[in-house]
């Protein structure tokens, strides 16, 4: 998408008589620089060689003021893009530079218009958001920018956010295209069609909310994945516990090829003694055999462990079970968690995983990161170790 297309409603609206505040619009504007390198290798014990990545991704975010109208309506614009180098060989499969004798780690070379969107104050509590846009909806279960991969996931489209009371919260939808991590060249840089979105979000009490949300989704071309997902989300605190409760229902829909009606949960909760927390969990994406439940919007890196085995749900669905334990040293925040996924139907074994994090903020604008993924197969895809190294810097 060209960046002018998206321009073309700012040149309307200024004539329109919004150049009286234009001035003070930009004096108002920030400009923000994001630098992040990262050093990745993956390691699967197959045919494929061990690939080694090593990329910096720049950012550059400008967000202008507001063009004020009246009291409560305002408008806003929002650019960013983001160029990703890579710096050495190319000894590593991104999807689009052809190197697949090696493994495959999901970072393209490339420059991207990552969001570029105006941003209109309605009413009080109201806001239209226009244009490309990065969309992080709840926990990203179903719905996220995948903000791990040096190029974001995001999407182009109309979002509109209204405040109802006090308590509560409609949050909406329309979207046409999702421009993927694996961009910005190459057959899989797109993924075109007609999606809805749909939350009602309430705010029960402090550190309690619960959401009821639905999904529609029509591709073009990835035709078995249209569906519609209707469910519901509960997060709650008291003292030292933390909790989230999930459900929902995914059916065929639109030009689908297959019938099916598939449920999924998630059911979480910590502990925090001291400075230990603790963390366990389980998430079902059930099967009927044939179909299993999918979520191809979602922030999978977040979910069903770092090495990322379940991008895709297999055909047997799966179940995971999982304990984390964090704890903090000498300023260092580190995790270590383990996962069991067995399948949703039948009783396979599909696999293991070990994970460990640990970040350490070096000063105010640097921070670095360090992962370790270690996936033990069982029927399930091969074993697999990979490794992070992470440095970001903001201005």
């Amino acid at each position: 998408m060209k960046a002018s297309s998206w321009l073309l409603p700012v040149a309307f609206l200024t004539s329109c008589g919004v150049a009286a505040s234009a001035e003070q619009a930009l004096k108002d504007s920030t400009v923000k620089f994001n630098f992040r390198y990262r050093l990745e290798q993956a390691n699967p014990d197959n045919s494929q060689e061990t690939a080694l990545a090593s990329t910096l991704r720049s950012r550059i975010s400008i967000q202008t003021g507001k063009w004020q109208f009246t009291d409560n309506q305002s408008l806003k614009a929002l650019v960013e893009y983001d160029n990703v180098t890579n710096l050495g060989g190319e000894t590593y499969n991104s999807t689009v530079n052809g190197n697949s004798s090696y493994a495959t780690i999901a970072d393209p070379s490339g420059t991207d218009l990552n969001q570029v969107a105006l941003q209109y104050a309605y009413t009080k509590g109201g806001q239209v958001t226009i244009g490309r846009q990065r969309l992080n909806l709840l926990n990203q279960r179903f719905i996220g920018s995948v903000g791990w991969r040096q190029n974001e996931q995001t999407f182009d489209g109309l979002r509109v956010e209204q405040q109802l009371s006090d308590n509560w919260q409609i949050d909406v939808a329309s979207l046409h295209n999702a421009n993927r991590v694996f961009g910005p060249e190459g057959s899989a840089a797109d993924l075109h069609g007609r999606f809805n979105v749909a939350h009602l979000n309430w705010a029960i009490a402090p550190k309690h909310s619960a959401s009821a949300f639905y999904y529609d989704t029509d591709f073009d071309t990835l035709l078995s994945r249209s569906s519609n997902t209707t469910g519901v989300d509960y997060q709650g605190e008291q003292n030292a516990w933390k909790w989230q409760l999930s459900a929902a229902r995914q059916q065929d829909a639109h030009a689908a090829t297959n019938n099916y009606q598939l449920n999924y949960h998630r059911l979480e909760t910590s502990y925090k003694l001291q400075k230990l927390t603790f963390k366990v969990w389980q998430e079902r994406l059930a099967s009927d055999g044939t179909n299993a439940f999918q979520t191809p919007f979602a922030t999978l890196h977040a979910f069903q462990g770092f090495a990322d085995m379940f991008l895709t749900t297999p055909t047997q669905g799966i179940r995971e079970n999982a304990l984390q334990v964090g704890y903090p040293v000498m300023g260092v925040k580190s995790t270590l968690s383990y996962h069991q996924f067995d399948a949703d139907v039948g009783s396979a074994k599909l696999g293991s995983e070990i994970d460990a994090t640990a970040s350490y903020d070096i000063s105010e604008n640097l921070q670095m990161m360090a992962k370790l993924a270690f996936y033990q197969a069982d029927t399930y895809q091969v074993d697999t170790h990979k490794v992070w190294l992470m440095f970001s810097y903001q201005l």
